[in-house]
């Protein structure tokens, strides 16, 4: 008989992980749960009240987290309630072999904006995207812009490489 994988559920991560994390995690990593028997499977797509949905548990790490946002005087009631009847999220997790690596997730809204401009790159990239494209043209066309335009932008890179070297 094969040695059983440890089980590591959400509710043991929330000791070490923000509940956002954990959502994106629960949403983008093949969350497992636990069925009537005991086996693990995938959690499904189904709707809230599924209690084998990524839904349920996700419904559930709202209500902790609005709980830590707005923490009142009974929440000691609450987490007694755990310690006796245990935790929906008790069922969802993974095996401790198929973790998703928790500190490589960025739950939050990412800017594309927010990226640096691809005329702010290094005079490296550049040049290898020129080597790439094959020539100016191609080059700017990746961007969207003339060929000369690019050479410009090019130029002044080169220029600020070799500034103050004679």
């Amino acid at each position: 008989m094969s040695e059983e994988k440890r089980w590591i559920s959400i509710e043991r991560l929330l000791d070490d992980y923000s509940i956002p994390v954990l959502a994106d995690a629960a949403e983008n990593h093949k969350l497992q749960t636990i069925n009537a028997l005991g086996q693990r499977i995938l959690a499904t797509d189904g709707h809230v009240d599924d209690k084998k949905s990524k839904a349920y548990a996700l419904e559930h790490l709202a209500s902790r987290y609005a709980m830590q946002q707005d923490p009142g005087p009974d929440d000691y009631l609450f987490n007694e309630r755990l310690e006796i009847e245990g935790s929906p999220l008790d069922l969802f997790g993974w095996p401790e072999d198929q973790l998703p690596n928790f500190n490589n997730i960025q739950p939050h809204f990412q800017n594309p904006q927010a990226q640096k401009s691809w005329t702010q790159r290094s005079l490296k990239e550049f040049e290898e995207e020129l080597r790439q494209a094959g020539s100016l043209g191609k080059a700017g066309e990746l961007h969207g812009v003339s060929r000369q335009r690019y050479s410009e932008i090019l130029k002044d890179k080169r220029d600020a490489a070799n500034w103050g070297k004679v």
